[in-house]
């Protein structure tokens, strides 16, 4: 689990206000007195795959303080080439 979170961070989001483990995984877009806007990219759906969100899903961008969830960073390479595929085709700076 992570006590802060970095600009550019690719995170894995475990909700805390669910008994199911939500998960979703999202980009740390910026930063504001602990206070963190985080871009949905996907979720893990009940067999544990990731699938992606379409850019048309309402409230893609969230704002998080870092005790609103559990977050830690995604390790998995099947998970982070998706959310860099993902980027590249949805997400222009």
């Amino acid at each position: 689990m992570l006590n802060q979170l970095a600009k550019n961070q690719y995170v894995k989001i475990v909700k805390n206000d669910t008994n199911n483990k939500e998960v979703e995984y999202g980009v740390v877009l910026n930063e504001h007195n602990k206070q963190y806007e985080i871009m949905s990219i996907g979720f893990e759906n009940k067999n544990g795959h990731f699938l992606e969100y379409p850019i048309e899903v309402p409230d893609l961008v969230q704002t998080y303080a870092i005790n609103d969830a559990m977050f830690d960073e995604v390790k998995e390479n099947e998970v982070r080439r998706k959310m860099n595929i993902w980027m590249e085709k949805n997400y222009k700076k």
